[in-house]
């Protein structure tokens, strides 16, 4: 029991000193919503006194304002494509408009909003940020907001040592803004939150929330230092305290841990109207021949070149330099060359490495346990694993964990497939594809291409929409509109489909049929909880009693639509958005989150035949389209490639019988026996022979040792060997004993 209050004085000591560090950075901040961003262009940056290019340039001390490259800035608002920016020009502060398109922002894009569910029951609206505020009204009464209404958070307050979010939400057909504490609100993070450290001092990372176990990287414990900027992937309260968890970058690496939320904040912008409602600057009549929004560095004998294009689309590397970005990122030798190649024909294709930190023989342990990875029992034998549990040696069957087919991989089988030097060609590159959505790549007419040859392809389905009215949709539209709203790669989602439900072109899994007993008028696309067995049903009907209960992901899903639309919800969240984003670490993963459990699927041959549907369906593959892969590298890899199983021969040497005739042994024969245990017998002195008999478990397997043997007196020792296809022997040992 002392042991248990020491434990809990430790989380309260921790949290309050955390409180602390927090606190310390302003207790009465009322922050305005912003964001910080990087000046991004080839040389100077010209700041306007309104959105767009017909006002004026902004100048300070007689001179026009001008950003460098690199230069830090805050974004006070959005307006169309430009952003409302603060910042320090010779000690004074100055503010104006720039194009979006130049100032690079964490995540690649701005955040205008946050959106969330009420999880309190009839929240009230605050007027200001505090208890003590009277709340906001609507005519007479006050507004009272019901549980799991959406609302958008538009900022977040400290005030008095309180965090508060400044929302906005509808009510009565009306809008209306006000404040709400943070947990009266559940917070959709989605792919996550773009954040950064308000404290005053910097605060160690932290492994788990209320615990002094610090991130490391390096063999260096990771800070946050004052104005951090991260990801904010998530939320959890411990011992009271409420936090954030972060993704960062420390050096080359990305980390990921706790901090508390009260010291750090969303970055959010505030959305302005477009430029139409704006005016031009009336002071200033626009040139017709404008002055550009990015110029070079000014020279006094030269005009500015109104080409000078941004650096947001930079010139390809040379060989050179990529080979030393390559390095830098951490590849291995045995990586780069094949890489190199890629980017000679795809100089646009980035490539990072996925550092896992871990050794390739425990990785290769853990994913070779017996039922984690699968395929056919049609393969070959150097493809299935003989392990205990896998393979029984007593009737030369491979154990299956799935339907009747499938079986475990041999540990041959998982380092191939789990080798990403393998794959690293214009094809199997893909399973290591950032599988976000980029709708500018990605259309309906590629995913009719991976729908090819199934029942799916170019067909539509019907289904209720909220009205109740029966709606027609193809396949391919689903699947987009499901990337629309889950923000996963509408490739990706059909390529799932097409590996879990496609039995041939006319014929899919009984999982999307609606017509399975006790299931009647449901549809699991994804087969998302139809973990294997053997049961009756098996996993069909695992997956379905699955997507007809809870209320999570739209389910129950009733219909085909709402299975497509909220599966890609449930691989969004779990995989895409928690870090498992690519084929590969869908199957494998190597993540730190739920290592070597949450893989999506059981076949090890997934991620590469995806990868082949994948690049089926981009089709000609432009050589400056723009896309990331994420190639994992673990330490202690072997030096060459790990082979492909090939071919491989029965390896069953058991016998099934063994007896002599007309004499028992001490004790009898038992199918299973591994050859470790001798069988004995004792006859009369008249016995001049006996007849041993025997039979092999694998008709593939040869026999030795049986027939007719000659006794001497006393001891009489022979031995039955069997020798399996694959040319391993074992050897069965009988004593006979003449008087």
């Amino acid at each position: 029991m002392l042991k248990r209050h020491r434990k809990i004085l430790c989380i309260c000591i921790i949290a309050a000193f955390m409180l602390a560090a927090a606190s310390r950075y302003n207790t009465a901040r009322i922050a305005d919503a912003k964001a910080v961003g990087v000046v991004n262009v080839s040389g100077y940056l010209n700041v306007r006194k309104g959105p767009g290019t017909s006002y004026a340039l902004l100048k300070s001390g007689g001179t026009s304002a001008t950003l460098s490259n690199g230069q830090k800035v805050s974004i006070i608002a959005k307006s169309g494509g430009w952003y409302q920016i603060s910042f320090k020009l010779n000690g004074k502060n100055l503010k104006g408009y720039v194009k979006g398109s130049y100032i690079k922002v964490q995540g690649g894009s701005t955040c205008t909003g946050v959106q969330a569910l009420v999880s309190a029951n009839d929240l009230k609206l605050k007027a200001k940020p505090s208890d003590k505020s009277a709340n906001v009204k609507s005519g007479e009464g006050d507004i009272t907001i019901e549980k799991d209404t959406e609302v958008t958070i538009l900022d977040d307050v400290t005030s008095e040592d309180q965090k508060w979010y400044y929302i906005s939400c509808q009510y009565n057909e009306k809008i209306y803004k006000g404040y709400v504490k943070p947990s009266s609100l559940k917070i959709s993070y989605g792919k996550g939150i773009p954040g950064i450290w308000e404290g005053s001092v910097k605060v160690p990372l932290y492994k788990e929330a209320g615990k002094n176990t610090a991130v490391e990287s390096g063999g260096k414990k990771i800070n946050i230092g004052v104005n951090k900027q991260f990801t904010i992937l998530n939320e959890k309260t411990a011992a009271k305290t409420r936090y954030f968890y972060i993704k960062a970058t420390a050096g080359k690496a990305v980390v990921r841990g706790y901090l508390p939320a009260s010291a750090a904040r969303f970055q959010i912008v505030q959305l302005k109207g477009s430029t139409a409602t704006k005016a031009p600057d009336a002071t200033k009549t626009p040139d017709a021949t404008k002055t550009p929004d990015a110029t070079k560095t000014p020279d006094a004998a030269k005009t500015p070149d109104v080409t000078a294009a941004p650096t947001q689309t930079p010139a390809p590397l040379s060989d050179a330099e990529f080979k030393e970005k390559l390095k830098e990122e951490g590849f291995p030798d045995d990586y780069i060359k094949p890489l190199m190649e890629l980017h000679a024909k795809y100089p646009r294709w980035e490539f990072k490495a996925f550092n896992t930190g871990l050794k390739w023989g425990t990785v290769i342990k853990k994913e070779s346990a017996v039922g984690v990875n699968l395929l056919s029992n049609n393969k070959s034998y150097d493809w299935k694993s003989t392990e205990d549990g896998a393979y029984d040696w007593k009737t030369d069957k491979f154990i299956p964990f799935d339907g009747s087919t499938w079986v475990t991989a041999s540990v041959k089988a998982v380092k191939y497939y789990m080798d990403p030097r393998n794959f690293l060609d214009e094809r199997g590159i893909f399973q290591f594809e950032s599988l976000e959505y980029h709708s500018g790549t990605q259309t309906q007419e590629g995913v009719e291409k991976i729908l090819n040859n199934t029942p799916m392809y170019n067909t539509k389905f019907s289904y209720p929409n909220s009205s109740g009215n029966s709606v027609d949709i193809k396949y391919s539209k689903a699947f987009i509109k499901a990337a629309e709203s889950s923000k996963v790669s509408p490739y990706h989602l059909a390529s799932r489909v097409k590996q879990e439900i496609v039995i041939s072109n006319i014929l899919m899994s009984s999982s999307v049929s609606g017509t399975v007993p006790g299931y009647e008028g449901i549809y699991n696309f994804y087969n998302i909880g139809a973990y294997n067995s053997t049961e009756s049903g098996g996993a069909v009907a695992n997956g379905l009693k699955w997507a007809s209960t809870g209320t999570t992901y739209g389910r129950p899903w009733n219909n085909r639509y709402k299975s497509i639309t909220g599966g890609a919800e449930y691989i969004g969240k779990n995989y895409i958005n928690a870090g498992q984003n690519t084929l590969y670490l869908e199957k494998f993963n190597v993540t730190s989150k739920n290592r070597y459990d949450h893989q999506y699927m059981s076949n090890v041959e997934a991620p590469n035949s995806e990868a082949t549907k994948t690049v089926s369906a981009y089709g000609v593959i432009e050589q400056d389209m723009p896309i990331t892969f994420s190639i994992p590298v673990y330490d202690e890899m072997p030096e060459e490639p790990c082979e492909v199983p090939s071919g491989g021969k029965n390896p069953n040497n058991y016998l099934k019988t063994l007896y002599i005739k007309n004499y028992p042994f001490d004790s009898n024969f038992v199918l299973g026996d591994d050859g470790s245990k001798k069988y004995k017998l004792t006859v009369d002195k008249s016995v001049e022979s006996v007849k041993i008999c025997a039979t092999k478990v694998s008709t593939y397997a040869t026999l030795s040792g049986t027939g007719s043997k000659e006794l001497s007196d006393g001891v009489n020792t022979f031995t039955v060997k069997v020798t399996s296809e694959s040319g391993k022997a074992r050897k069965y040992t009988i004593e006979v004993t003449r008087k």
